[in-house]
């Protein structure tokens, strides 16, 4: 559990450093100013845009990872119990009648 927590606090503060950034600087070229503005804003969104989907599917493959972890113990664990009072007794006599 303490590293799903863990992954979860990494994303929240890759995120807020993300968030944090700043823009873009503006670098005039050649043409009309409006349509290039556009285009450079575009691309950059593009490629920020790239940067947290790569983020997103490390994170998540983090997570699965860490999940089916936690599941192969749950099931090593629900195998090792010892029997409760409700599952089925075993035939401790031999006579073939359960109890």
């Amino acid at each position: 559990m303490r590293p799903l927590l863990c992954a979860l606090a990494g994303l929240s503060l890759l995120r807020a450093a993300g968030a944090d950034a700043a823009p873009e600087p503006f670098i005039p070229s050649r043409g009309d100013s409006t349509r290039s503005t556009g285009c450079d804003t575009h691309v950059a969104v593009h490629g920020r845009l790239d940067v947290i989907e790569e983020t997103v599917e490390k994170t998540v493959e983090h997570l699965e990872t860490e999940v089916k972890g936690l599941l192969s113990q749950l099931e090593e664990l629900a195998w090792n119990l010892p029997p409760g009072p409700f599952s089925p007794t075993s035939d401790l006599l031999g006579d073939g009648e359960q109890l």
